[in-house]
């Protein structure tokens, strides 16, 4: 069912997914989906269907009796328990009571459809901003099968993409320095970088930032969406979300008489089948007043409706909440990133064991005799580097927080080869150019870079 849902909603609104994750895709296209297919129900009722039938007095003609229901429908009514044997005169307490909300759900649910895909297009317009396209990085690693080459020009992108940001780094802190010195003059010549956003690129950690506040978006636009259905629906005192917790109490009672009993009861303050409508007709220059019954057909099928969606949204608010929870665990600490690249490193000595035969250990002092000396060094420098933890830390530490969360977002879409190939690029190009810190600080202060090629 979920495929077929996501099927629907990619081929309606031709969305990307490769620029975030599943949790994400929860928000933007499932929920989405079925908000755009329960406004076209509605609609579909409301026009199709006769959503509304009225107890007419005797007297009427088919005219007065289309007249009224047509009136009904669009004015509102109001409801009171049957209990009630004398409805209150005063005009203003019936107004109380009045349903608001029937004629304008469907808008309500193409509202509630589109700020459910605002995270996610706040999250394509901000990310475009640094410099950079997950989503078409992504899609070129699904082509990795057939185009091995495909992850050393995904990492050569990795590698642009963090060296632009340490660039501009060095130059806000050399515009700082300079307008510092020689009273606010700046005396120095101007660095020649690339055309880049610097207010932007010199954050190190701001495709992170910007993917978890686009997910605590997404818990807030929950949290207002309820509250709003609160407050749309309620009738009184009794709202949405009572409503929800009420059912979900009653269906767990053990007789089925009482279940029955209660919960229409509770279930008429919110979707009533049958209230009241106030009208009056002028004829031959007289006011003639009606209060007539009416019945909402159409609200067996909100009742339902918003009920599942009450559960849906419990389960969405608990998904966001964790996924934000977890997305800050695995981006934010160092300890849980050393970790995450130091699962793929392991990987990438078992396939390097696996690969030399005979399989050569992993020690810094055994290089075979069949290679040549510069492959001999390359291979021995590469080997200190598994063994040396101080040197995968730095590596880590070049590779920053958002270039571990490319990292992750090629693992979920592209796959594990695919990632362990690229991050063996990696390694590879900061071994070879970004290695000695003093060979990266002449880099950045004459801007010398040729990336890797």
């Amino acid at each position: 069912m979920a495929d077929t849902i996501l099927k629907l909603s990619r081929s309606l609104l031709k969305i990307d997914t490769h620029k975030d994750f599943l949790s994400d895709q929860i928000h933007y296209q499932i929920t989405f989906t079925v908000l755009i297919i329960s406004a076209i129900a509605s609609t579909s009722l409301q026009f199709y269907a006769d959503p509304i039938h009225c107890v007419q007095p005797a007297q009427f003609t088919d005219g007065y009796t289309s007249f009224a229901r047509t009136l009904c429908w669009l004015n509102n009514t109001y409801f009171y328990p049957q209990t009630y044997t004398r409805l209150p005169m005063n005009k203003h307490e019936r107004l109380q009571h009045t349903l608001h909300y029937y004629q304008w759900l469907p808008f309500i649910y193409i509202i509630q459809a589109f700020f459910f895909i605002v995270p996610h297009l706040l999250w394509i317009s901000f990310y475009k901003r640094n410099g950079l396209n997950p989503g078409l990085i992504v899609e070129q690693g699904n082509k990795f099968d057939d185009k091995p080459e495909i992850s050393r020009r995904i990492a050569k992108e990795i590698e642009r993409y963090l060296m632009c940001r340490q660039l501009a780094q060095c130059k806000k802190k050399l515009l700082l320095r300079n307008v510092t010195d020689d009273n606010h003059q700046t005396t120095s010549s101007p660095l020649l970088l690339p055309n880049i956003s610097f207010r932007i690129r010199y954050h190190t950690y701001y495709l992170v930032i910007l993917y978890l506040l686009i997910k605590l978006i997404y818990i807030i636009n929950i949290i207002v969406q309820v509250v709003l259905l609160d407050t749309i629906l309620s009738t009184g005192k009794y709202g949405f979300v009572r409503f929800g917790f009420d059912t979900m109490k009653y269906l767990f009672h053990s007789s089925i008489r009482e279940r029955i009993t209660e919960l229409s009861y509770q279930h008429q303050q919110l979707f009533p089948f049958v209230t009241l409508c106030d009208f009056h007709i002028r004829e031959l220059g007289q006011d003639h007043f009606y209060t007539i019954e009416c019945i909402l057909l159409i609200n067996i099928f909100y009742e339902k409706i918003y009920f599942a969606m009450w559960i849906w949204f419990v389960l969405l608010f608990l998904i966001s909440v964790i996924s934000l929870i977890y997305s800050f665990y695995i981006y934010v600490p160092f300890f849980t990133r050393y970790r995450f690249i130091s699962k793929l490193i392991h990987s990438i000595q078992a396939k390097k064991q696996q690969t030399l035969s005979p399989p050569i250990p992993i020690s810094s002092n055994v290089i075979t005799t069949t290679t040549t000396t510069t492959e001999a060094i390359e291979r021995e420098h590469e080997i200190d580097f598994f063994d040396d933890k101080k040197r995968r830390k730095e590596f880590i530490f070049w590779l920053q927080r958002d270039g571990v969360f490319l990292l992750h977002l090629l693992n979920s879409h592209a796959g594990e080869p695919l990632v362990i190939k690229c991050l063996e690029d990696l390694i590879d190009i900061w071994i070879n150019n970004y290695e000695e810190k003093s060979k990266l600080a002449e880099k950045l202060l004459k801007n010398r870079f040729n990336f890797s090629k």
